[in-house]
């Protein structure tokens, strides 16, 4: 059941250290200035105070960052001044403060396709300018939108990169921001103790900094970290110093969040009354920091305890809030336990009819559909509920029929019991068999593709064979007659210089034209087997193809590889390389694109190829339907490899394109 699903919600870091919710928060809030808290209050002074225009651009930068805590749609407002005033003063550093509140607010406010460019556009003007501190909190930014889509891969490239980056910088603070992320990832890949090491790495930088009002954020996460795992004492002690800590710096906010989470350790532990003490007083210090939107997860905790406690009208009125609350702010998190809840409390109640109508919405929206426990709580339910109705149905007419159609109704009712039971088993034996039927064609589908893969390995195999004996004739044979032959055509032509100037002249443009068929038949024999895979390996050669396939056209281009095994197959190098020149090609005929960018990588024990341009988008169903020879190449390169490729369209334009090959 997933009654203890996310009552614990985790907080990521963004640039140096900035608290930001995984859960998307959408609420209103409009800030008086008495309501403030004194850091903004000693910024906003600072800042009048300030003549010097590049700290005052740094100081309303900080002052927005403080805003942005207490009224998110604001920051949108306060990062379009602080473009302006750094237009107006020629400051490129602020027009890139400017950039980095707009991303982060748009994060914060869910849109995470929306800040993805926003993150990439912020890294490009952070490197032309040779800031490494800002560099690094892009690619931090970028990581966190990863790991929002829960794209594992890609979410640890760019932690990793940021804490590369960050290390240069020698900002502990920032550091200490990229290993609380990385131990939130790994705790999401359910690598708790891993996850646990770098959080706890990440607490000691900013306990030995004195950074406080971060640490607020690290324990909560260590909570999560802990209670995911199951230690429930460590996340509890853990919880309560995040609490204390956060009501001391006065941030309700987080002591309202924290709290919830100790409510639903509590649940887990059996202690239900406390556990709704905890969920009351996170729902009041959420009130009062006006989150509403976060008020579903105390008041999905209240209802679970109640129920446990055998209280459902309580706990359907809690679920009924926090439902509305969902409803309202176009949540999906935890909708789910909602779902389950409320069937808990009608069931309780006696309600069959709405219980079963809440636990089908459930199983609908739960990814484990098929486990045993939930199905057998939907047939408990719907038995219940047909009981129901066919006593009601017998009860009435029992008021109006004699004893003898009582006893024809009794008799009608086995024959119909009867006729169903022998259906019941002639559609339990139709399904076995059909099973059965389909096990067996899967069988036989299994078969045929294996033998297409041998049949596409033979095909591919021997294409590359014959790639190579054409290169290696075109190389020695051709290739050499025709050096012979131009070296001949140059003596002629210095022994006709004197005698016959005209005649020597017109031999001259022979040898030119016949130099440059050898040059063309070198390059034809190069590329069908270009000699630097074989002595140089893949990276290489690929970074050579770019340079030699985009530098003419005025394409720039991006290469970056990293993690790569020492020694790869040598079909896997062939693959990886004809896939790159089907991708080169189709970028050059198709795409009309300024930029390509090419990474390759070792993750997750497969060999990452990821090609970016940001030309017209390439529609890769309509291909495919198509037949475009090119996919087809590309497909049935990946297919005998045994990988995956995936195209989708890049933000806001372009491709990207990605190829995984297991090794």
């Amino acid at each position: 059941m997933l009654a203890s699903l996310p009552q614990f919600m985790r907080i990521n870091s963004l640039f140096g250290g900035q608290p930001l919710g995984l859960v998307a928060f959408f609420f209103l809030f409009t800030p008086m200035l008495y309501s403030q808290p004194v850091a903004a209050d000693s910024l906003r002074k600072a800042y009048e105070q300030e003549r010097n225009p590049e700290k005052k651009l740094e100081l309303y930068y900080d002052l927005a960052l403080e805003i942005k805590e207490l009224d998110l749609p604001a920051t949108f407002s306060y990062a379009d001044t602080l473009e302006r005033m750094a237009q107006a003063a020629h400051y490129a550093k602020g027009e890139a403060r400017a950039l980095s509140l707009r991303a982060r607010a748009t994060y914060e406010q869910g849109d995470i396709d929306g800040a993805i460019p926003l993150y990439r556009d912020l890294l490009v003007r952070y490197r032309k300018i040779g800031d490494l501190e800002g560099e690094g909190g892009a690619l931090n930014g970028l990581g966190a939108c990863f790991a929002e889509r829960h794209q594992s891969d890609s979410a640890m490239v760019y932690y990793i990169r940021s804490a590369e980056v960050k290390e240069k910088t020698g900002n502990l603070s920032d550091l200490a921001s990229a290993y609380s992320n990385i131990g939130n990832l790994f705790q999401d890949e359910q690598a708790y103790d891993k996850g646990i090491s770098y959080l706890e790495k990440a607490l000691k930088i900013r306990q030995e900094l004195g950074e406080d009002k971060r640490i607020i954020y690290t324990y909560n996460n260590l909570a999560v970290a802990y209670g995911t795992k199951g230690d429930i004492e460590q996340a509890m002690a853990y919880a309560r110093k995040g609490i204390s800590l956060a009501l001391e710096q006065g941030n309700k906010f987080v002591a309202g969040v924290i709290s919830g989470g100790i409510g639903n350790l509590l649940n887990k532990k059996g202690e239900y009354r406390e556990a709704i003490r905890w969920c009351e007083q996170s729902a009041a210090l959420l009130k009062e920091a006006n989150r509403r939107p976060n008020l579903v997860f105390p008041l999905v905790n209240m209802a679970t305890a109640y129920n446990s406690l055998n209280e459902p009208a309580k706990a359907l009125s809690v679920a009924q809030e926090g439902y509305a609350i969902m409803l309202e702010t176009g949540q999906v998190q935890p909708l789910e336990v909602y779902y389950e809840e409320m069937a808990k409390a009608y069931e309780k109640m006696g309600d069959y009819h709405q219980a079963y109508f809440w636990f089908k919405k459930f199983m609908v929206l739960d990814d484990s559909l098929f486990k045993a426990d939930n199905v057998r709580n939907i047939a408990e339910m719907e038995a219940r509920y047909e009981t129901q109705k066919k006593e009601a149905e017998i009860a009435a007419q029992q008021l109006q029929l004699s004893e003898q159609q009582r006893r024809l109704f009794r008799q009608r009712t086995w024959i119909f019991s009867l006729a169903m039971a022998i259906l019941a088993l002639a559609m339990l034996g139709y399904l076995f068999y059909n099973r059965y039927r389909l096990r067996k064609k899967a069988e036989l589908d299994a078969a045929l593709i294996h033998e297409q893969k041998l049949g596409l390995n033979a095909v591919i195999e021997a294409q590359e064979a014959e790639r190579r004996r054409i290169a290696k004739d075109l190389h020695d044979s051709i290739a050499q007659q025709l050096v012979a032959l131009k070296l001949g055509f140059d003596k002629l032509h210095s022994k006709l210089a004197a005698s016959s100037p005209d005649d020597a002249r017109q031999l001259g443009a022979m040898a030119q034209q016949l130099d440059a068929s050898c040059t063309e038949v070198r390059n034809i024999s190069h590329v069908m087997l270009p000699p630097a895979l074989e002595q140089h390996g893949l990276a290489p050669s690929l970074e050579l193809l770019l340079r030699n396939s985009f530098q003419q056209v005025g394409i720039k281009t991006e290469f970056e590889y990293y993690g790569l095994p020492e020694v790869l197959d040598e079909k896997i190098e062939v693959g990886i390389y004809r896939i790159a020149q089907e991708l080169v090609n189709n970028i050059l005929k198709h795409s009309g694109a300024g930029r390509v960018a090419f990474q390759l990588y070792h993750a997750g024990g497969n060999l990452v190829l990821k090609v970016e341009d940001d030309g017209r988008s390439f529609d890769f169903e309509a291909a495919r339907v198509k037949g475009s020879m090119g996919l087809l190449n590309i497909l049935s390169r990946v297919a005998n490899l045994g990988g995956a490729f995936f195209s989708e369209p890049g933000r806001p334009q372009g491709t990207i394109s990605t190829v995984r090959i297991p090794l």
